[in-house]
């Protein structure tokens, strides 16, 4: 009897690993587009931008700099519907941390960039309520063709 319980405890657990290995993370890719909202020489930088792709909505990063370090900071974004409009109702809503990174800057102190913003995705809301964990990251030039704006990309892990 003592085997068939530790056979039955075995077997259980392999299948709780492989429920947990199907149930991986899955990335989510958009293409973004931005404005700055606060100064280069503060502390602070604020991006204002509208995802689209497999989590299109709207979002805000708030980056703390070291010189052209990215030092921390926190990040959001509502996730709406695709082809959103002002009647549409949000499906969520993902936020965390910011960890690293590293910003550009040109002659004159404007911000050009950032590259390789590391996101920590700590939790959501609505349909994206069960989130728990992920990770992400974030880069961001100038658009050439409108130069106060930036565009880049956005990926989420969880």
């Amino acid at each position: 009897m003592k085997r068939l319980t530790l056979m039955s405890a075995t077997v259980l657990a392999a299948a709780l690993l492989c429920l947990a290995a199907a149930r991986a993370a899955t990335t989510y890719s958009n293409a973004v587009d931005g404005v700055r909202t606060a100064s280069a020489e503060r502390e602070d930088v604020n991006v204002i931008f509208k995802a689209a792709g497999d989590l299109p909505g709207m979002g805000k990063v708030t980056l703390k700099r070291d010189g052209n370090n990215v030092t921390g900071g926190t990040w959001s974004l509502t996730v709406l519907p695709p082809d959103a409009d002002a009647a549409s109702s949000e499906k969520g809503r993902l936020e965390g941390s910011v960890t690293g990174g590293s910003f550009a800057f040109d002659g004159d102190g404007n911000l050009t960039g950032v590259s390789s913003v590391e996101l920590s995705v700590e939790g959501g809301t609505g349909q994206h309520a069960s989130v728990g964990g992920g990770s992400g990251t974030l880069n961001l030039s100038r658009d050439i063709e409108n130069p106060p704006k930036l565009k880049g990309t956005l990926s989420l892990s969880f």
